[in-house]
């Protein structure tokens, strides 16, 4: 996926949001604010929304958060919801590690030292990994003293001699070993691509099930990336095509996620758990699902995909194509008989869902799939009533062809007339009343449709209601009629009218 997003992205959002604000200053704020940021990631992590956490990372880390500033970084290191982008990894690591985040310091001096987003400097990697050490960090204890036996192995004036290689690692020469400050070399060439780096590796005694600061492997950064040479050099050396990160993603959900349908195809040939869940109860599927990438849905559909889970929120694979996907996904779906009735925890169905949303072909789509109008949410709203109050006339018109109750209020009293005036959707108000709608219901505060479309400005509504007979001298809780309303807004032309 609100896109019309889940319920996860709002959530996710209602976090970061809430962290915000609570205040920039102070230690106890900050804690709050990580602590908030901790919950959004891990939600994040474990419903593949890596671009809706990216996008309010960012506002939180351009107000100064450091969590934020270093998760957003290793976003970009890993191009995770964000184009991959080392230089800008590099700008936000470095300010998290400026406001004295340890990881960030830590990963900054890495930085430095591989040259990754920044020029190299052993001089700034050693600040930076001092800083780290200081705040004890044991890693960056280790690395130090690396870097150390490193160079005084070294003479400036001779340094370190290295064949030449066509494909290489990072661009680099290839070195005599399978790893660069800690970081494992073939991590790299997988992201990058570099299928003959790759075998170099492997026939140097790189280890394939090396793994990130995230629990990726090789295989799931190729996956991620797009890299089919560098998948294709993995799977022939034996790399696991299942293993999980610390999210509990498999390179098949990563590749999933992204829209990488080559990957996807190659990673089932050689037998992908096409049916694996991560933690919170994503799966291969809803990942593809949440892309609307269609011919990855068929194609795990084709590999024994499970069609009928529930993600977090009693969500069906169903809802989530309702609310994002085009009409094709939602019908490939029904074809498989996912349950077409079922709510959410908001008694929201696929079809409340697109009606809210708007979309016409998908709603018939659905009443085709036997799914009923009928259906409210929690508070008693249908989905007519949503497509209404969201101005949607397409829809509404269809939904009206199959709801035969027209006088179906929702909590707040509103007719569907009602709501149709407060859109302004004349041809609605039309149809309603020739199909012998209550031209002067109420709702809770007394408002009548004509008061509604006077409040609104809407001379055609009015119009239309006014012809209909609508009594204009009634009164709300407020004691106004339509015309007192007309008046105190300045709509003159409907004063007039009401006259």
């Amino acid at each position: 996926m609100a896109p019309p997003s889940s319920a996860r992205i709002v959530l996710l959002t209602g976090l970061l949001v809430h962290a915000l604000a609570s205040g920039l200053g102070g230690a106890r704020a900050q804690e709050v604010r990580d602590e908030a940021v901790d919950r959004a990631i891990d939600s994040a992590l474990r419903t593949g929304q890596y671009d809706q956490a990216a996008a309010v990372l960012a506002r939180m880390a351009n107000s100064g958060n450091a969590e934020a500033q270093y998760q957003l970084a290793s976003l970009y290191r890993s191009g995770r919801g964000v184009p991959l982008d080392e230089a800008l990894a590099f700008k936000w690591m470095k300010a998290a590690a400026e406001r004295g985040h340890v990881k960030a310091q830590f990963n900054l001096g890495s930085m430095y030292l591989a040259g990754r987003g920044v020029g190299r400097d052993a001089d700034q990697a050693r600040i930076w990994l001092s800083k780290a050490k200081a705040q004890g960090y044991q890693d960056a204890d280790l690395l130090l003293s690396n870097l150390a036996a490193r160079q005084s192995k070294e003479s400036p004036a001779s340094p370190l001699a290295a064949p030449a290689a066509k494909d290489t690692p990072n661009g680099r020469p290839m070195q005599k070993t399978t790893t660069e400050n800690g970081r494992p070399l073939i991590l790299d060439a997988a992201l990058r691509g570099q299928a003959d780096a790759i075998r170099q590796l492997i026939a140097g005694g790189a280890d394939i099930a090396s793994r990130d600061d995230e629990g990726n492997t090789a295989v799931a950064l190729a996956a991620a990336a797009g890299q089919v040479s560098a998948l294709n050099a993995l799977l022939s050396a034996g790399a696991d095509a299942d293993a999980k990160n610390k999210a509990g993603e498999t390179p098949l959900m990563l590749a999933a996620a992204k829209g990488r349908s080559d990957i996807v195809e190659r990673l089932l040939e050689k037998r992908a758990d096409s049916t694996a869940t991560a933690p919170g109860g994503a799966s291969v599927l809803s990942m593809a699902v949440r892309g609307c990438q269609e011919p990855i849905i068929r194609a795990l559909i084709k590999h024994g995909a499970d069609t009928k889970l529930l993600l977090d929120g009693e969500v069906s694979l169903l809802m989530l194509a309702a609310t994002t996907c085009d009409e094709r996904v939602v019908r490939l779906l029904l074809a498989e008989g996912i349950p077409v009735n079922v709510a959410d925890q908001r008694g929201h169905t696929a079809l409340w869902l697109a009606a809210s949303r708007g979309d016409p072909g998908i709603v018939s789509a659905l009443l085709s799939g036997a799914a009923d109008p009928g259906i409210g949410d929690r508070d008693g709203a249908m989905p007519l009533h949503a497509a209404l109050e969201s101005g949607r006339a397409e829809a509404a018109t269809i939904l009206l062809s199959r709801d035969k109750n027209i006088e179906r209020r929702t909590p707040t009293g509103n007719t569907p007339l009602i709501l149709a005036a407060q859109a302004g959707l004349n041809g609605i108000v039309q149809d309603l009343l020739r199909r012998g709608a209550m031209r002067d219901a109420k709702n809770n505060q007394g408002y009548t449709a004509l008061m509604i479309a006077t409040r609104a400005g809407h001379v055609e509504v009015v119009t239309t209601l006014i012809n209909a007979g609508a009594d204009r001298n009634l009164r709300n809780k407020k004691r106004e009629t339509a015309g007192d309303i007309a008046a105190a807004l300045g709509h003159a032309t409907i004063a007039q009218m009401l006259k």
